[in-house]
């Protein structure tokens, strides 16, 4: 090989070194891509060339990243054949906490169609790693100090804990000076019954040993007769076990409820009250007796008020799923009524309709006007909790029909349940 080969061959190989280099540095491929232009208003440090990753797999690269107006626009491209839908997320994502940034791509619906060459997107400018574990160490720092009573939060805690700790002294001294003497009542209700339960299976096993001649009783009584009479001897023990059972099953079964409802009439520019006491004799069932539009009459009038004051209300009702009915007397006349609860069991349980109907033979003048239909009432009322609800009724929807809003508090007494359960045994048999 001559000379001038020799150099020949050495600048094709360097030719070609030299080309190899320049494609590889200089990032050139033969893969195809498309590209997509995602808007930004902050791109937290993302660089040019990073990567582009679909669902985790890298799909593509930034090309180059700039500024249009007021937005951050990052060019991706897009290796040919990989489908990216409409509805698709696009943001900055990161290796680690202190690693590199790429374009993350979160795969949307293909219901939402595709991204055609060339679209613009926007992105989605949530936190970046580095800024989120930034802002809640700050947060972190803050509510520390807080706490440790340089804030508004602790001032905040000291004072519900105060008064955390005096409605818990109130309620505890109620509870104190109000029902020890229901609490003592209740066990020993419980004590004597788990006894007599004791007693009542005892005397049933005696019985059927002796009716089958088996133990030392069963052996003892040969004779029929003198069977009999050992037989109805302990019958009649296990019978009148079962009647003081069954008396002191009154005496705490019995429910009593004191209510009181507080009613407003902005057109008469008047409230009344209603008071009573609802009777649970057994479950499902309760007699409830009071008093109606209670006020007194010597007060000068401020509006025109059609109801009849200082009544009486006596019912019997039934508690029937998510219905309450009762009929007998409302304020002073005949009538029924029914709640309805459509909601019982959900989040919504507390709220309850009403409507009642009386006074079916109304014919009568009340302060200068006829009053000859019957009176419907109509209402709704939501429970705040256990004790007190609130609500408005729609009162005698056929003549006058009048708003009234209405509060009612009802609260379980369990002293006056034992006196009913006490007064029934009175009824029962000796």
């Amino acid at each position: 090989m001559n000379s001038e080969m020799k150099v020949g061959v050495f600048v094709l190989i360097g030719g070609v070194l030299f080309a190899t280099a320049v494609f590889l540095l200089g990032d050139y491929s033969f893969q195809k891509y498309y590209p997509v232009y995602v808007e930004f208003s902050d791109v937290a440090g993302l660089p040019d060339r990073a990567t582009a990753k679909l669902s985790g797999v890298e799909v593509g690269k930034i090309k180059q990243i700039y500024l249009k107006e007021d937005k951050v626009i990052v060019e991706l491209a897009i290796k040919d054949g990989v489908k990216i839908y409409r509805d698709a997320r696009f943001l900055v994502g990161a290796t680690s906490m202190i690693g590199s940034k790429y374009m993350q791509i979160d795969q949307g619906r293909a219901a939402s169609g595709l991204i055609p060459a060339g679209a613009t997107v926007p992105g989605d400018d949530s936190l970046p790693l580095d800024r989120a574990l930034s802002k809640a160490v700050t947060s972190l720092q803050k509510m520390v100090e807080d706490i440790n009573g340089e804030g508004r939060l602790a001032h905040d805690l000291n004072e519900v804990m105060g008064n955390l700790r005096e409605i818990t002294a109130n309620v505890n001294d109620l509870v104190a000076n109000s029902q020890p003497h229901a609490e003592k009542v209740v066990e020993r209700l419980d004590s004597i019954t788990a006894r007599l339960d004791s007693m009542l299976a005892k005397t049933d096993a005696i019985v059927d040993k002796v009716n089958r001649g088996e133990g030392v009783a069963g052996a003892l009584v040969s004779d029929q007769k003198m069977k009999a009479d050992v037989s109805e001897a302990v019958s009649n023990i296990r019978d009148a076990s079962v009647s003081v059972k069954e008396a002191l099953g009154r005496v705490g079964g019995f429910r009593t409820y004191l209510r009181w409802d507080y009613k407003y009439e902005p057109n008469a520019n008047s409230s009344k009250n209603d008071f009573g006491v609802k009777i649970y004799p057994r479950e499902k069932r309760y007699y409830y007796l009071g008093a109606a539009n209670m006020i007194n009459t010597k007060d000068t009038a401020r509006g025109t008020d059609y109801e009849v004051m200082n009544t009486v209300d006596a019912q019997l009702g039934w508690d029937v799923g998510n219905f309450d009915l009762y009929a007998g007397v409302l304020r002073g006349s005949g009538g029924f009524g029914a709640r309805w609860a459509p909601f019982l069991n959900t989040k919504w349980d507390r709220i309850a309709f009403l409507v009642e109907g009386s006074e079916f033979t109304r014919n009568r003048d009340i302060k200068g006007r006829l009053f000859n239909k019957p009176r419907y009432d109509a209402g709704v009322d939501a429970r705040i909790n256990k004790y007190i609800s609130a609500g408005m009724r729609l009162n005698d929807m056929a003549e006058t029909s009048r708003v009234n809003l209405t509060t009612r508090l009802i609260f379980e007494d369990k002293d006056i349940a034992y006196l009913f359960g006490f007064a029934s045994l009175g009824a029962m048999k000796k």
